[in-house]
């Protein structure tokens, strides 16, 4: 077997045809959604900046407390108005799951959604 070298090749492209040499500009696909029962707050990781003053419109509420390094963000509103502000902004639920390790005090007792947004709709938003 012989294994050759071929410089002609254009840079690696993952399973998503993103190509190497693109900057993503700050923007995920996904967003993570977490409600805490014990501090009742919800915790959202993946929104810009832009996209995190968009859905404080949309809940009319502020953030608790807003990350904007790690793109995360807590809300003390209800989790149903964080996931219908997220709908309005083009994002969709792909999976939701419990996790929950137990139920005493320090046991973490939380509730995950995972949303997306399509290219289509990035576009459509950065218009």
């Amino acid at each position: 077997m012989r294994v050759e070298n071929h410089t002609e090749t254009k840079g690696w492209s993952d399973i998503n045809h993103n190509d190497s040499k693109k900057p993503f500009g700050g923007r995920m696909p996904y967003v993570f959604v977490r409600e805490n029962k014990i501090k009742w707050w919800v915790t959202i990781q993946g929104l810009n900046y832009n996209e995190v003053r968009l859905l404080a419109e949309k809940v009319s509420d502020q953030p608790e407390s807003h990350d904007d390094k790690e793109k995360k963000v807590e809300f003390s509103v209800p989790t149903w108005q964080i996931l219908n502000g997220l709908e309005m902004m083009g994002y969709r639920v792909v999976t939701s799951s419990a996790i929950i390790t137990g139920y005493s005090r320090h046991d973490t007792r939380e509730f995950v959604w995972t949303l997306h947004k399509t290219h289509e709709d990035w576009e459509k938003s950065s218009k």
